[in-house]
């Protein structure tokens, strides 16, 4: 039986029902909320308002990406998934350069002092304050998913070490590797930094991919056999949702579909209807599944790319 890992403790794969597959519930402060302070989620009740918002149409369990020193709190995650009953995984490892001033530890310590420390949020627990120090002080609850990051259409020096880290990570504890591709960039590096580390690319979820909705590009990364992540719908702002309709329905024909998750990705606050906002993240159930399957989407496909995908994607890849 396949487990995933939530901070609430492990629980059996198919438990996890419609899952949310990349979403970001508590971002509470760190150097990119100083520079874009829309990113700022601070606000547990808020948080709590928005996942009942999408509780009402069937969502279950909810992917928290905010990584290590970034704004993530992992005791906020747990009030909320106990408020809300719902499970939460929550996320190790690093974004992109930008969210680390250049003193930062990620430039100093060595690839495998950084490993063991996503090793250990795995394993015993994540620290409280994300590791940004000096003291540690251990939550009970784990990671279930190791982030990697890249910029747009390049993998900096700093990230490939924190790629190489979260490998050793991966391989130590099978705990999934999730990316964030900068506008839908280097997908294919990834994979391939990655395969040449050791990680197999079913242990992997790209993720923003839709950003850069071509075809041929995606097939391509599909074929490798890694997971990959929409959560563009509603940023109109970037291009409509027909693309992404269209693109999803185009990697079902091509027998992609057992690959595909869905999420919001809705990191600002300007998203969320409890902070006065929209659309709020019940807009995937809520509008964009319902066009999905109107426009020629089977509802076992749909099912498949809101749970068993996403039950798959995010197991632990060995026996705990």
């Amino acid at each position: 039986m396949k487990y995933v890992r939530t901070v609430l403790g492990d629980v059996p794969a198919q438990e996890l029902g419609v899952v949310y597959s990349h979403e970001h519930l508590i971002i509470e402060g760190g150097l990119g909320v100083m520079k874009k302070p829309d990113l700022r989620l601070n606000s547990i009740e808020h948080a709590v308002r928005e996942v009942e918002d999408c509780k009402a149409y069937g969502a279950r369990t909810f992917v928290d990406c905010m990584p290590l020193d970034s704004g993530r709190n992992p005791q906020a995650l747990v009030e909320i998934a106990n408020r809300t009953g719902t499970h939460i995984i929550a996320a190790t490892g690093f974004h992109k350069p930008m969210y680390y001033d250049d003193l930062h530890w990620i430039y100093h310590y060595s690839v495998e002092q950084i490993a063991q420390l996503l090793i250990d949020e795995c394993e015993i627990g994540m620290d409280r304050h994300s590791y940004n120090g000096p003291l540690v002080e251990r939550n009970q609850a784990k990671a279930g998913f190791i982030k990697g990051a890249s910029d747009y259409n390049f993998i900096s020096k700093v990230s490939q070490k924190l790629f190489e880290a979260a490998a050793i990570a991966h391989k130590a504890t099978g705990i999934p590797i999730l990316t964030h591709t900068e506008h839908g960039t280097c997908g294919l590096e990834q994979i391939e930094l990655l395969s040449k580390l050791g990680v197999s690319p079913e242990n992997v979820i790209i993720c923003h991919m839709d950003r850069n909705p071509d075809l041929y590009l995606h097939k391509e990364l599909a074929s490798t056999g890694c997971y990959m992540e929409y959560d563009n719908a509603s940023r109109i702002k970037y291009h409509p949702d027909q693309s992404i309709v269209q693109l999803i329905l185009e990697m079902i024909d091509a027998g992609y579909g057992n690959q595909l998750l869905l999420g919001t990705d809705f990191a600002l606050r300007s998203y969320w209807k409890a902070y006065g906002g929209g659309p709020g993240m019940s807009y995937l159930l809520q509008s964009f599944v319902p066009r999905l399957i109107q426009e020629g989407a089977p509802k076992d496909t749909i099912d498949r790319l809101l749970m068993s995908n996403p039950q798959k994607a995010y197991s632990i890849s060995k026996e705990t």
